[in-house]
């Protein structure tokens, strides 16, 4: 499970990331693929190389990066979000496609295009051939959302039936059913408001509201994928900026924060505790990526900028998931 979310600032900057919620760590660590990476195409056996430098979470394996979420040094960024009961991908490849793997999905976007607009184009070519990485690693059931520093935003879907493409207006994905069902559910919730209602009668009985936060009456507080993209699309949808420095990095998390899952309230039918491992954020314009952990609530900051992008080789940054407090006494 996972719940991902775009964001644009008061000072027009554009944000982007997710929470990832699983029952394990998966030895994450955030790293930094240069410009002119070389990796091999696990479908086609060829070698590719990386148009551009790109920062995100995920693991290292035979050299070869595998992101969850991340972002290019144009300001594109990708997040893959598990998708189960609805995923499909081919046996085979296909003479003229783009042949690619579903874990090789975010590095192919992210190594070859700058803006959703080139990108649109290149994924009717697309062929996701359902070949694992290793005999060790499972098959991944995913499907993803794409956004660039001009805003727009597009959510991938490969089904049985056919490959789908979705403009996602409202900057949210969390996981099954399928997209176009998530939109059409919003629908039954329009009457939820940020508003406190005006005292009312019925028949002769005056009705009050019960305390302030009256107006989001039924706005779904549950775990479930269907309620968490309904509470992030509600809180997305009405954020409201401070002056504070930063105040779009701190409305991201508070936003994400309030569909995180707390240990011993999502339980796995193997009787494993599901948390939100992490929270990230990423400064498309910037380059920036932010993160907490569920064992560090403070945010770290990695400049991919900083960063010499013409290295020949990954960078690797520890993910630091132990507490750090401030002790002022």
């Amino acid at each position: 499970m996972c719940t991902a979310l775009t964001l644009t600032t008061k000072d027009g900057y554009h944000l982007f990331g997710r929470n990832m919620d699983l029952e394990y760590s998966f030895n994450q660590s955030i790293d930094l693929v240069p410009r002119n990476f070389s990796y091999i195409n696990k479908i086609t056996n060829e070698t590719e190389k990386t148009k551009y430098a790109m920062i995100g979470m995920g693991i290292i394996m035979d050299n070869h990066p595998l992101f969850a979420e991340a972002m290019n040094e144009k300001g594109l960024a990708c997040a893959g979000l598990n998708f189960p009961g609805y995923a499909h991908w081919e046996e085979t490849s296909i003479e003229g496609k783009t042949n690619i793997a579903p874990y090789d999905v975010i590095l192919w976007i992210l190594a070859n295009f700058e803006t959703i607009e080139q990108l649109k184009p290149e994924l009717e070519k697309l062929n996701i051939v359902g070949k694992p990485f290793a005999k060790s690693t499972p098959l991944p059931t995913l499907h993803w959302i794409v956004t660039d520093k001009k805003g727009d935003c597009i959510v991938i879907e490969k089904t049985k039936d056919k490959l789908t493409v979705f403009d996602n207006k409202v900057g949210v994905l969390t996981n099954s059913p399928t997209f176009d069902w998530h939109i059409t559910n919003l629908n039954n919730y329009m009457g939820i408001t940020p508003y406190q209602p005006s005292d009312m009668t019925w028949s002769d009985q005056q009705l009050k509201p019960l305390g302030q936060g009256a107006g989001g009456f039924g706005l779904p507080g549950d775990f479930s994928s269907t309620s968490r993209f309904v509470k992030v699309a509600f809180l997305r949808s009405n954020v409201a900026f401070s002056e504070a420095e930063n105040s779009g990095i701190i409305e991201f998390f508070h936003i994400l924060n309030g569909v995180a899952f707390v240990r011993g309230s999502v339980e796995t039918p193997e009787q494993k505790n599901d948390i939100t491992q992490y929270t990230s954020c990423m400064c498309q314009e910037k380059g920036i990526y932010y993160y907490n952990t569920y064992n560090n609530n403070q945010i770290r900051v990695i400049d991919m900028n900083k960063e010499n992008l013409d290295d020949d080789k990954i960078k690797i940054f520890e993910y630091k998931d132990k507490l750090n407090m401030e002790y002022e006494n």
